[in-house]
């Protein structure tokens, strides 16, 4: 099939004037992943010059939309069946072919797969040239406090040494990450830092042992300049990637909330914001033992420790949705809408108002790189909610 034929299909289909059957046989091409490549090909090239955006307006979008889906699933039994005024959740699939037809469908509703790909692959520069009065994502930003109260704001800091913080000189290093490095590990020498990062705001700090943390939005980490003592403790708000130096003469504790997790040296995450529903504790590799109000879990890698009133492990945690934050991605695996709506407000420093009850559970990935609008343009295809943005508020109706 050349690109001629499916750029006619793809213009059919476009037009809802695609038959069930030549649906049908599209389908079963996609299916075998032959001709997927050049479908997404001929999609990006019609989507660049703008040749299939003469549609309509957005009524008539979605009216094809609606109609397209009821194609596919009458084929495939993949999409709910609905009425005509409301919304089909878009089920999860595997594999080209599910990229492809997932391209097909979105660009309907004008919030193609591709183009957020696309979008999100300059992270930057191109990425921030959008419409005026647009909610733009997070990105590395932070304030430094010293051990004397002054405040340094990382992100408009020049590079090079900052200043000496007791033993340690403190320097923002090329790719923008704040290290401490060593100079003289006295005792006397001991000060002590803040790093916090506000809502739409994250930051990556490398410890004077060579620890490394990521930190998310609205989190804060607490941490002595030098480690001199037995024990390398440090505290944290809301959430945190380590990777902690191996020192077994010196173990490694992250204090939070009542709860302590302590390492040798070991991958892990640490969710400890004040309005989720429990502190966890997530192991990537290596071994922590948390404890908490005299109880003590070890855990392995894959485990969470989940802390509320007690400690619960869960046993097969999933990392790759846990873990999304820090590769700069949004990944939910059936997240309820709630859970998923206090990540967008802290990562676009938005408030969100419910003024429904919404049940919907999401399944999606997207770059964490993406404006807002174009973030919730695409849920609203995936689930039964209704995003208003007000200034920097989120309406959710159904």
């Amino acid at each position: 099939m050349d690109k001629e034929h499916l750029k006619e299909l793809l213009q059919q289909y476009l037009n809802n004037t695609l038959s069930a059957e030549e649906l049908r046989g599209l389908i079963d091409q996609l299916r075998g992943h032959e001709h997927a490549v050049e479908l997404l090909s001929v999609i990006e090239e019609a989507l660049g010059s703008g040749e299939f955006t003469r549609l309509t307006g957005s009524d008539e979008k979605d009216r094809i939309y609606r109609n397209i889906l009821r194609k596919a699933g009458a084929e495939e039994g993949t999409f709910t069946q609905a009425d005509e005024n409301s919304p089909l959740p878009v089920k999860r699939r595997t594999g080209i072919w599910r990229v492809a037809v997932a391209a097909m469908v979105l660009v309907l509703a004008g919030t193609s797969a591709l183009l957020i790909m696309k979008y999100s692959s300059h992270r930057g520069g191109n990425a921030r040239q959008v419409a005026k009065g647009e909610i733009l994502p997070g990105r590395n930003r932070a304030i430094l406090t010293l051990t004397d109260g002054s405040n340094i704001e990382l992100d408009s800091a020049a590079k090079g040494t900052l200043t000496r913080q007791g033993a340690s000189a403190v320097m923002k290093m090329n790719n923008g990450q704040l290290a401490y490095n060593l100079v003289n590990n006295t005792a006397a020498d001991v000060a002590y830092n803040t790093v916090t990062t506000p809502r739409g705001g994250q930051y990556q700090v490398v410890l004077p042992d060579g620890t490394k943390v990521w930190l998310n939005a609205a989190s804060s980490l607490y941490f002595p300049t030098s480690f001199t003592g037995k024990e390398r403790i440090v505290k944290v708000t809301g959430e945190a990637y380590f990777e902690v130096a191996r020192k077994e003469d010196q173990p490694f504790k992250v204090l939070t909330q009542g709860m302590e997790v302590k390492v040798l040296g070991t991958h892990f995450n640490v969710n400890a914001y004040a309005d989720e529903t429990a502190i966890n504790t997530t192991l990537i590799e290596g071994k922590v033992m948390v404890s908490h109000q005299g109880k003590n879990v070890l855990i392995n890698p894959g485990q969470q420790a989940q802390v509320a009133e007690g400690i619960r492990v869960i046993q097969h945690a999933d990392i790759e949705t846990l873990m999304a934050w820090k590769d700069g991605r949004f990944s939910y695996n059936n997240m309820d809408l709630k859970t998923i709506m206090r990540q967008i407000s802290r990562w676009y420093d938005v408030d969100v108002i419910f003024e429904d009850k919404i049940a919907d559970s999401y399944s999606m990935e997207m770059s964490r790189d993406v404006p807002l609008s174009k973030l919730l343009q695409f849920m609203e295809l995936s689930g039964g909610a209704h995003f208003v943005i007000n200034e920097r508020k989120v309406i959710v109706r159904k």
